[in-house]
Parts: C-alpha cells; sequence; structure tokens
C-alpha cells in the first residue's frame, strides 16, 4: 500500500515538473547534436522602480475649501510573472501576467489654505495579459493606507480641520497599460480609482493616475 502511494506521488511530482518546463533537443545546421536546453514555461522577474503620481480629491462633504490636484512620486520594488510560454517558443511569447509591487507613494492635494500631502504605502497585485510581446493591459486591486499626513492643521471655508495624523485605508481599483522589454526595462501608466473616505472629519476619497519605469532583472527564464 505504501509503494503504490509512493509511486503515485512520483508519478504527480513527475508531471508537475514536465508541466513546468519543456526540453528541447535538437541538431544544428551542420546536423551536429545540441544538447538538450530546458525551457521553463514562466518568467520570474523583480527589480526596483520609481514613478510620479498626481492625485486627485473633492472637497469634504459639505465644505468647499478648493481641493484640487497635485504632483506626487512613488518608489518601491516590483515582482512580476509572465507566464503560458509555447513550447519551445523564446521569452516575450507569455501572454498572461501577475505583477506585484511594494510602494512607498507621496500624495499631494491642493487646498485654499494649503498642500494637504500624505505618506502611504501601496501594495498592487494586478494581473496582466500581454497583447503583444512586449504590451499588456493590466487590472487589480491596489492595497492602500495613510503612514502620515501633513500639515497639523488646514484652515479653509472657516473651519478648522485637523489632519495630522490623518489615517485612511482603501482598496482601491487599478487599471493600466504598460511595456516590457526583455532586457528588463519597464514603463506603465496607471489609473487607481480610491473607493473608501480618508478617516476622522476630512471625508473625501483620493484617486491617483500614476506614470512609472523600473528595471525587472530575471530570476527565472
Amino acid at each position: 500500500m505504501m509503494k503504490k502511494k509512493f509511486l503515485a506521488m512520483m508519478a504527480l511530482a513527475s508531471s508537475l515538473c514536465a508541466s513546468a518546463q519543456v526540453v528541447v533537443d535538437d541538431t544544428d545546421d551542420a546536423g551536429a547534436y545540441v544538447p538538450p536546453v530546458v525551457l521553463k514555461n514562466y518568467v520570474l522577474s523583480i527589480g526596483p522602480k520609481v514613478g510620479g503620481n498626481y492625485s486627485i480629491a473633492g472637497d469634504p462633504d459639505g465644505y468647499d475649501i478648493g481641493m484640487a490636484g497635485n504632483i506626487g512620486y512613488s518608489a518601491g520594488l516590483g515582482l512580476n510573472i509572465r507566464f503560458a510560454r509555447p513550447a519551445g517558443k523564446p521569452f516575450g511569447t507569455e501572454r498572461f501576467g501577475v505583477h506585484l509591487e511594494a510602494l512607498y507613494s507621496m500624495h499631494s492635494m491642493k487646498t485654499d489654505a494649503d498642500n494637504l500631502n500624505l505618506s502611504c504605502y501601496e501594495v498592487p497585485l494586478l494581473f496582466q495579459w500581454y497583447f503583444m510581446p512586449t504590451f499588456y493591459v493590466e487590472v487589480g486591486p491596489t492595497f492602500k493606507g495613510v503612514i502620515s499626513s501633513s500639515p497639523k492643521n488646514l484652515m479653509a471655508d472657516n473651519t478648522n480641520f485637523v489632519t495630522d495624523g490623518l489615517k485612511g485605508n482603501d482598496v482601491m481599483l487599478s487599471l493600466g497599460v504598460g511595456y516590457k522589454h526583455k532586457n528588463g526595462f519597464m514603463a506603465g501608466l496607471r489609473y487607481n480609482m480610491g473607493n473608501s473616505d480618508l478617516a476622522g472629519n476630512f471625508n473625501s476619497k483620493v484617486s491617483t493616475i500614476s506614470l512609472s519605469i523600473g528595471w525587472l532583472f530575471n530570476v527565472v527564464k
């Protein structure tokens, strides 16, 4: 009984390994034997990325403080998996991907009194479709949290808003397009739609448009 279970497990492991890679064994133009090359059907890459963003937010409910967009920035790491490579095909033929990032972002909004600045962490988890070898569209959630805010107070519309320590968490809907070259360079344009109000007495949703570049190093290819 144990022997049968062991053989079944070995067969399953062999099947999984075979599904994760393709062995190409061939001869060159002169007819000489070429050693087999193992081509995995996925590519795993990781690396840094930086970018700028433009934040969009409306006035808090019931107040007119002249909220307007402003420019911020972001930086962090990205991890990308491209999979579904056809058997024997080279890098760049994978049609689908999953992209994960860990970012620090500064979001800024103008008001009649002063700029409201939010230091945030962002964790996008996006699903990609490569409609061309180097171009893709992506969609998925971005998990966001406010780490700190400034200034301490905003005096606008005859109201004092206490913004020091303003907190908030959000699950934004992210939509984007991007470019990823086989040498690792990437660039992307993304819209992140805010779905949750900031906490405290400042009920306003914050959305962003971000433009980023990065360099992802292939760990598995």
